[in-house]
């Protein structure tokens, strides 16, 4: 049961979309399986970067640690993406810091094995080069939100990213469950947690969204986070 388990999961991954039944149970007999609690660190700066990283269910998120203790988070990851693919990107250490945001399952596998497979698999090569490339775009988008915009739109925006990543359609707008602590949004938008309060209230007040710590309801479209 535990093995169906793990190959069900691999295929409901983006980037494993359209792979071959035979591509699909190479990485279910290469990969391990972990289960990694709310605050835990999956890799630092400078260690070796061997490792591709499944995510099955959680959040984690990419960040880096300045000198003088800053962080500046790149991204947000969630269920059914990879992280680590700078181990297939010919760097040999981790540039930034992978942490659990939401209790995770994560599954693993040796970097090696992962490019043995690339090089039997056109179709996964091709998956992953498109991948990278979505990958980086998204990291240079939140990146402009934080140079160009102000702490109000910083913050709208990731609303933006987040519900339409991680929410499900309703009838009468959007829901994701669980949400993130105002703490955790200031974290991630580069902001304060009294200016998350202040502008997430402004929006319930506007009627744009109704939350708690258990969901956020995005009432009607996406685009009304961008105004």
């Amino acid at each position: 049961m535990a093995e169906k388990t793990k190959l069900w999961y691999l295929q409901n991954f983006n980037v494993l979309e359209g792979m071959s039944m035979g591509v699909m149970k190479e990485l279910e007999k290469n990969t391990s399986m972990q289960n990694s609690a709310k605050k835990e660190i999956i890799y630092f700066p400078e260690e070796a970067s061997n490792t591709i990283y499944f995510l099955k269910v959680g959040k984690i998120k990419i960040y880096r640690l300045s000198e003088d203790g800053k962080t500046t988070t790149l991204h947000l990851l969630g269920p059914g993406e990879i992280f680590g693919e700078s181990a297939i990107l010919g760097q040999d250490t981790h540039d930034n810091i992978a942490e659990v945001v939401e209790d995770a399952v994560v599954c693993a596998m040796d970097k090696r094995d992962f490019q043995d497979l690339m090089e039997k698999s056109p179709q996964l090569t091709l998956s992953v080069n498109k991948f990278i490339g979505f990958r980086l775009r998204k990291i240079q988008a939140h990146v402009e939100d934080l140079v160009f915009k102000n702490a109000k739109q910083r913050i709208k925006a990731f609303l933006h990213r987040y519900v339409e990543t991680f929410g499900k359609k309703m009838v009468d707008g959007w829901m994701v469950r669980p949400f993130l602590t105002h703490q955790e949004i200031a974290d991630l938008t580069a902001t304060a947690r009294q200016t998350v309060n202040q502008v997430l209230n402004e929006l319930a007040e506007e009627d744009v969204i109704k939350f708690s710590r258990r969901y956020l309801h995005l009432k009607g479209s996406i685009d009304k986070l961008d105004s």
